[in-house]
């Protein structure tokens, strides 16, 4: 095993690091303050090669490892996870699922643009009655002649409300279950399709989430993606790399907190001493380094097993759980170590809390992946 990074992969992250310092945080404050996503960051992180590391580069990505791709992540994270996540959502989850199901047509038409940034691409599955539970889909999807019949609504959905194209997954027949799933293509602009965006969210301010409403929409049938039945198994690997993104971006924020908690407590004078003097605070500074040490090892060995092809469900629920439960845990003792100038946006700790939340929800709840890695250890399901 070698731990050191490569050459390559030390240049990606001083890239990213130095994208994220020039170009994402010199407008986060004020964007975060109006909830406001800049979709410009996604031009210009395709311009850097950024947008789509992991992509084919015969697709117009650059056809890293998920390694290095989790590098970059974590960089870019360390300014903002949620404005990361915004730009780079598209790449990392539908337009991973077209990859894998969708024709070569569709693949053609579609990934490219999005590589560039000239397309920004949104998945929707989530329902107001189906968040883990996808059985509960009620967005239907009739099958008429030559055209599919689509009626529902799809919410929490990252860009949204900005997106030109969305993949979403409907309910063809409900008396099949998940076997009755299927996923489509729908283009802003067709007849019945709206969306709104969703303000007020006390966390991923400065990211980019709306509504979506099908009413009587009317697709051809080359609109779907994959086979019937198939659709939340084709959402898999698009699933995975999010819950593989999510870790490293949570990793990102937790150092972001860490740099952030030395320079202050070795600045913050207290009692004529500055306070990373005191027992306590070195404490809290040991314990927050450590559990990154151990994060960042955790993303890194799914990441690889996830590059080479290798079963991990395990692994990636060990990362996903573990990298946001810490960051959520280091941000909190973050906006400790800085009083109440933690509670202001002058500081980057407070939104990296409220980032830290949204976090452990996304890609799975902690307690899902929980759950996950006990059936995987114990060989059995959890009693219901």
């Amino acid at each position: 095993m070698d731990f050191e990074l490569t050459e390559e992969q030390r240049m990606f992250r001083d890239m990213a690091r130095k994208f994220a310092e020039q170009e994402i945080l010199p407008t986060l404050k004020e964007n975060e303050r109006q909830e406001k996503f800049d979709s410009s960051i996604i031009k210009k992180m395709a311009s850097q090669g950024l947008l789509a590391p992991h992509m084919p580069q015969e697709y117009g990505g650059l056809g890293l490892d998920y390694v290095t791709s989790a590098i970059i992540w974590e960089a870019l994270c360390w300014a903002s996870l949620a404005v990361t996540q915004a730009a780079m959502s598209g790449p990392i989850q539908p337009a991973t699922n077209l990859l894998d199901a969708g024709s070569e047509q569709q693949k053609q038409k579609y990934l490219p643009p999005v590589c560039r940034g000239d397309l920004i691409l949104s998945g929707a599955v989530v329902e107001p009655n189906a968040g883990s539970d996808s059985s509960m889909i009620e967005t239907t999807a009739v099958r008429s002649g030559n055209h599919w019949v689509i009626n529902g609504t799809k919410v929490f959905i990252t860009n949204g409300e900005i997106a030109d194209v969305v993949l979403f997954i409907a309910q063809t027949d409900k008396s099949k279950g998940l076997k009755g799933l299927a996923s489509f293509i729908v283009e802003r602009g067709t007849p019945g399709f709206s969306s709104k965006p969703q303000k007020g969210r006390i966390s991923w301010r400065g990211g980019s989430e709306g509504s979506l409403r099908f009413i009587d929409i009317e697709l051809p049938l080359e609109n779907q993606v994959g086979e019937t039945g198939r659709a939340l198994r084709d959402a898999l690997r698009g699933i995975d790399t999010a819950r593989l993104f999510l870790a490293a971006g949570a990793l990102g924020i937790a150092q972001s907190c860490l740099d952030a908690s030395i320079k202050y407590a070795k600045e913050r004078v207290q009692f004529g001493k500055p306070i990373g003097g005191h027992q306590l605070i070195q404490e809290i500074i040991a314990e927050m380094a450590t559990k990154i040490e151990a994060a960042r090892w955790l993303i890194y060995r799914a990441a690889d097993l996830k590059s080479r092809g290798i079963r991990h469900i395990k692994e990636m629920s060990y990362a996903k759980y573990f990298a946001t439960e810490t960051a959520l845990w280091i941000t909190s003792q973050a906006v400790k170590i800085h009083g109440s100038f933690g509670t202001f946006d002058d500081y980057p700790v407070g939104h990296h809390y409220q980032d830290a939340i949204t976090a452990t929800i996304l890609g799975g709840t902690t307690q899902m992946h929980q759950l996950t890695i006990g059936q995987q250890l114990l060989e059995m399901a959890a009693f219901r």
